[in-house]
C-alpha cells in the first residue's frame, strides 16, 4: 500500500513512541547458551578448519571409520558433527563412485582453479593525428567504447 505524502495513518515512531524491543536480535551463541546453559564461542580458526578438511581428504577409509564410529558401531560421540557429516559425504561418494564432495573440499581448501581466457581483440580506432601506439589494448578498448558512446552506439 502506498501512502500519500503527509499521511497520518498508522503508528509513527517518535522520540516518545519507540518499539518495545529496540536493538539487535540476540546472537546464535547467546541463543545456544540460553538453551544449554553453556557458554558457546568459536574455538577453531578458518585455518584450523582447512587443516582438518585436508586431514580428512588425505586419510584412509580405516582412519575415517575410526573417527566416524565408536567401538560399539554407533557414531563417535567425541567427533564433532561437521566432521561426521564430511566423513559421511566422502564415504557416500566412494560408495557410488562420485567425486563431488572431494571436488568441493578441494575448492574450499585450495581455491577454485582459474582458467585464463585469451582472445584477439580488434578495435577500430580512427586516427585524429595522434599516435596510439603507446596505449595498451585495454586503453584502446576504453577509447573505442567512449567513441561509440559519443556517436550514440551501445
Amino acid at each position: 500500500m502506498v501512502f500519500p505524502k503527509g499521511h497520518k495513518f498508522g503508528n509513527r515512531f517518535t522520540s516518545e513512541n519507540q518499539p518495545a524491543n529496540a536493538g539487535r536480535k540476540p546472537s546464535v551463541y547467546k541463543y545456544i547458551k540460553d538453551i544449554t546453559g553453556k557458554k558457546v564461542a568459536p574455538e577453531m580458526s578458518k585455518e584450523d578448519y582447512f587443516k582438518v578438511i585436508r586431514f580428512l581428504m588425505e586419510s584412509t577409509p580405516e582412519t575415517l571409520e575410526g573417527l566416524a564410529k565408536g567401538t560399539d558401531g554407533k557414531p563417535n560421540k567425541k567427533t564433532p558433527i561437521w566432521v561426521l557429516n564430511v566423513i559421511s559425504a566422502i564415504n557416500s561418494d566412494v560408495r557410488y563412485g562420485r567425486t563431488s564432495t572431494v571436488e568441493l573440499l578441494f575448492d574450499r581448501v585450495f581455491g577454485k582453479a582459474t582458467q585464463p581466457i585469451e582472445s584477439e581483440v580488434s578495435a577500430q580506432v580512427t586516427n585524429l593525428g595522434m599516435d596510439f601506439s603507446a596505449l595498451t589494448t585495454e586503453e584502446l578498448i576504453q577509447y573505442n567504447a567512449l567513441l561509440d558512446k559519443l556517436n550514440g552506439k551501445k
